[in-house]
């Protein structure tokens, strides 16, 4: 239902009515001065959001500030302090006081006065390890070189001794004048080769061997000669008797020995009778001989052991050819003679 104005005004104007628009009017101001109240709180806070953002921009552009500082405080540091510290620790680290003195830092890398002072530092403490390990190094070099001396003067004093053991073992087997071996030699091989001969049942002929008259070829010539014919008869030993297994050795004197390992007695009879004739035809001169011809000449006593002979020890087989030998002499000397 719809009022017409004029029934409006009409219920306004009585008391009622008055009172109402009373109200009207009240609630109208109240809405009005709402209005005014917030478009004021509107208004403070867009002042209030413009100030912070002003505020927010001026920190902004402070902070931009101290960062490009920053930025450019680092650069100038890695310039100036980082990059020239780094160039130290890499020199330090790949150091070698072996190699000559050289610049740890270059003119533009030199820095401030403390980075300056650091790296003289360095420079100094390279000069003098340098300087200490040359010296060093020139000892070492003169201690390797003593020592090398000195081990090469022990090799020589090795050596030498060696060569006089050597010397000296072979003069304990040997003999001095001949070269031939000696008595102990002989003696050692014999009872070797006789436990030898026994054990295989093999063969083994024994020599004894005296030059004639020798004391007084000796008297007649002299030493020297009589050295001279006890050294050509040594040569005429070697030459005949050249198997390994051979053994002839000086027993002392003018009297020697031939140890022939698998020989029997007739192979042995006629190898020494070739010596004999060999020692004929040396033409040694003998003014002194007491046989039919003026030459030095040999006795020889042969004695062979073959298996199942009486000879029970080395020992019995040298006395059979020693008494062969003595027997040779006692005949008329220069000829060989065989033990029963």
């Amino acid at each position: 239902m719809k009022l017409s104005p004029k029934l409006l005004r009409k219920a306004l104007s009585t008391p009622a009515g008055a009172s109402l628009k009373t109200r009207a009017m009240l609630v109208m101001l109240g809405v009005g001065l709402a209005g005014v109240a917030l478009a004021s709180l509107l208004r403070s806070q867009h002042e209030a959001r413009l100030a912070t953002e002003h505020v927010l921009g001026m920190a902004l552009q402070d902070l931009l500030l101290v960062l490009a500082l920053g930025l450019v405080f680092v650069l100038m540091l890695e310039r100036a302090l980082l990059r020239p510290l780094r160039r130290l620790a890499e020199q330090a680290h790949a150091f070698d006081p072996t190699q000559p003195p050289q610049r740890w830092l270059e003119d533009a890398e030199q820095g401030p006065r403390e980075l300056q002072q650091i790296n003289q530092a360095f420079e100094r403490v390279q000069q003098s390890l340098g300087a200490q390990l040359q010296r060093e190094h020139s000892r070492a070099e003169r201690l390797h070189a003593e020592v090398e001396q000195r081990e090469a003067a022990l090799d020589q004093a090795r050596l030498a001794l060696e060569a006089a053991q050597r010397e000296l073992a072979s003069l304990s087997r040997h003999d001095a004048l001949t070269g031939l071996a000696n008595r102990r030699e002989f003696d050692d091989a014999l009872r070797r080769e006789f436990k030898r001969a026994q054990r295989q049942h093999g063969r083994l002929a024994l020599a004894v061997m005296d030059l004639d008259g020798f004391r007084a070829y000796n008297e007649a010539l002299g030493r020297a000669a009589g050295d001279a014919a006890l050294q050509a008869f040594a040569r005429l030993l070697g030459e005949r008797f050249k198997r390994d297994t051979d053994l002839v050795a000086r027993l002392g004197g003018e009297e020697f020995g031939a140890l022939l390992p698998g020989c029997d007695r007739d192979m042995a009879q006629g190898l020494m009778e070739q010596l004999r004739e060999e020692l004929r035809a040396l033409g040694l001169t003998h003014p002194a001989s007491a046989t039919a011809e003026p030459l030095l000449t040999v006795s020889i006593g042969l004695a062979a052991y073959r298996p199942g002979q009486t000879y029970l020890s080395s020992q019995a087989l040298l006395q059979a050819a020693d008494e062969a030998l003595y027997m040779a002499k006692h005949a008329g000397r220069d000829r060989l003679s065989m033990a029963a």
